[in-house]
């Protein structure tokens, strides 16, 4: 049988997070922008997937396809609904949804802050607001000493440099500024030392409770593939300005504790590593014209696109991977990696090409520990809505239906085996 074999010791899962999929929650602050009108096409946060109230039955889904580890996130405002006020009914959900994950032998990643905030945060000025690293470590602790039992592994922030621009600079994230660099800048120091003071909190919080477990804390980032338009100075100086805004800004801070203009200078936490992880989420290849611009190669053709139009570039994965290791020499989990399809017709040659590529990553040395496919189950994109569909598991909207889409069943049988078969289509309905 063609195909190739995973190493034994990477743990093979999927991801997602909490305003994505939970429904329900009327204290985020995105519920507030649904209201606004901002979400697809008049859709609401309030839908999700119902996974609030269907968890069982999606973790039963996952064990069923042989998912050893599984990324979420703690949604703030279900903890800390209003500002100091803690939900026992929250933490106790959070509890019974984690300890079922730890029944079923599925390891648990738990993400402290994905793209989303009580609205009282929201209403104080989120994070450009001067008391928004306070409040997000009082809550960060709260999560800690309530479910670090149960966890053991936590992403602080994911994806700092998507969530700063999205927010204030594309104004496609509540509270939706635009070209607001003043606002970039200061959310994204405030990101870094949150990240900072969380990674310490964490391990200090875990072992003074005694919980069990090696501890392990990471920063969630997005990394895509960056080449130049076009050979010439111009182009390259563009690529280099951009990779330092979106990419080596958040690393540096977040990595090593050096803050760097012009978010600042030096080391406000002290010298160190403030990483035990480094959490790579990866999508596609991306082109910087001579004036930093970013887009997509226009010539690409259907086959080598997304349903989003990104381009489905494997090698890219390998790039930034190998990057991260010659750079920081700290362990690598993918945390994301994933495409929009619909029609399920491009998922498993998609899964199998990257997978490919950290069999080669491994096979030169990188300690690539953890794979999570991105997503689980379709879910809210963010301002985008619902029509697009990353999901393993489709669900119907109507009827919060689920079924595993063939590409699912073609990774449940990659969990189980650790053999990623050449054939996509090979045994999927068995």
């Amino acid at each position: 049988m063609k195909g190739f074999t995973l190493p034994g010791d990477l743990l093979l899962g999927s991801a997602t997070a909490a305003t994505q999929i939970e429904g329900g929650d009327e204290y985020v602050n995105w519920y507030a922008w649904s209201l606004q009108g901002k979400v697809g096409k008049g859709e609401s946060s309030l839908t999700g997937a119902d996974h609030w109230n269907r968890f069982r039955e999606d973790i039963g889904l996952m064990a069923g396809m042989g998912h050893q580890c599984y990324r979420m996130s703690i949604e703030w405002s279900r903890i800390e609904p209003q500002r100091g006020r803690w939900s026992a009914e929250g933490i106790a959900r959070y509890r019974e949804e984690l300890s079922l994950l730890r029944e079923k032998n599925i390891l648990p990643l738990v993400t402290l802050h994905h793209f989303s905030c009580p609205q009282w945060f929201q209403e104080r000025g989120g994070w450009t607001s001067k008391g928004a690293v306070e409040d997000f470590l009082n809550f960060s602790r709260k999560a800690v000493e309530s479910l670090g039992d149960l966890v053991n592994e936590w992403c602080t922030i994911n994806e700092p440099n998507v969530f700063a621009n999205d927010t204030y600079m594309d104004g496609k994230y509540p509270p939706g500024r635009r070209n607001d660099l003043a606002s970039y800048f200061r959310a994204s120091r405030n990101l870094i030392l949150a990240h900072l003071d969380c990674y310490e909190m964490i391990h200090r919080v875990r072992k003074e409770r005694g919980f069990p477990g090696e501890t392990r804390v990471g920063m969630v980032h997005h990394l895509a593939w960056f080449e130049s338009s076009r050979p010439g100075i111009r182009p390259r100086l563009g690529k280099a300005l951009v990779t330092r805004l979106f990419q080596t800004l958040y690393f540096e801070g977040m990595v090593k504790g050096r803050l760097m203009l012009p978010l600042g200078l030096g080391h406000p936490r002290g010298k160190g590593i403030f990483c035990d992880f480094i959490g790579v989420n990866y999508y596609s290849r991306h082109l910087i014209s001579r004036f930093g611009d970013i887009f997509f190669d226009p010539a690409l053709n259907e086959e080598e696109t997304t349903d989003l139009g990104w381009e489905i570039f494997p090698e890219g994965l390998g790039n930034v991977v190998r990057a991260c290791w010659n750079r920081y020499k700290l362990p690598v989990y993918i945390t994301e990696n994933g495409l929009a399809d619909e029609s399920d017709g491009k998922r498993a040659t998609f899964i199998r090409d990257h997978l490919r590529q950290l069999k080669e990553l491994r096979d030169e040395g990188i300690p690539v520990m953890r794979y999570y496919h991105w997503s689980l189950m379709d879910n809210l994109e963010w301002n985008d809505g619902y029509g697009p569909k990353f999901g393993l598991v489709e669900i119907d909207y109507s009827t919060m239906e689920r079924k595993i889409r063939p590409s699912g069943r073609y990774y449940a049988q990659i969990c189980k085996s650790h053999f990623v078969k050449e054939d996509t289509h090979a045994d999927i309905e068995n």
